[in-house]
């Protein structure tokens, strides 16, 4: 219903979508009744970190920000195998950052129909030339959009962390906040492009 209105107010009119995942910790900690971790819940490495917890991925709308897609996953699971659970039916476009290398080769993928896009690895932006590395600036300008939206639901609305065992009741709480962040998404979609037509 919520994306209806959405829609009906022209906030999701692009076919293309920005996927992203972004970790939420679980406590570690095993003291507790059970003196378990969370079964639900699994530890993944980023860079030199690990993260125990859980993973929500969102697909966004290349043109406003909007989320009109929220999939949650424990943390182990990949990036790239989510991608096309992220995009809606009709899109044309998907664009991710290096973590969705591959994308398109994989078998729920639609190359014929939909352009993949995913921004190179730091390690493989160093060997390209400088007009190249101009195009993955363009391609982070506008892939910062999912930013933004993991900003309004980690940050300002403070859920860095899960707030219940289980996946089910946290992908409850994050769908309903990621409604509440498409609120004020839209509002500043809105007052921006009012501003640019002035």
């Amino acid at each position: 219903m919520f994306k209806q209105q959405l829609t009906a107010r022209g906030l999701l009119f692009s076919k293309g979508t920005i996927v992203d995942g972004s970790f939420i910790e679980a406590p570690s900690s095993t003291k507790n009744a059970d003196k378990k971790r969370d079964p639900e819940m699994r530890s993944a490495k980023k860079g030199s970190n690990w993260h125990f917890g859980m993973k929500m991925r969102i697909g966004v709308d290349k043109a406003t920000g909007i989320i009109h897609t929220v999939v949650t996953t424990p943390a182990n699971v990949h990036d790239v195998t989510k991608a096309d659970e992220l995009r809606r039916p009709d899109d044309w476009e998907v664009i991710g950052d290096s973590g969705y290398l591959g994308m398109e080769k994989r078998d729920s993928a639609d190359p014929e129909r939909v352009t993949y896009t995913a921004a190179k690895r730091y390690s493989q932006r160093k060997k390209l030339s400088a007009e190249r590395i101009a195009d993955e600036k363009l391609l982070s300008s506008i892939r910062c959009k999912v930013e933004h939206a993991f900003h309004r639901i980690k940050v300002q609305f403070g859920y860095k962390k899960v707030r219940y065992r289980g996946l089910a009741k946290n992908t409850a709480r994050l769908t309903m906040l990621a409604s509440i962040a498409n609120m004020f998404i839209g509002n500043c979609f809105e007052n921006r492009t009012k501003v640019s037509f002035v």
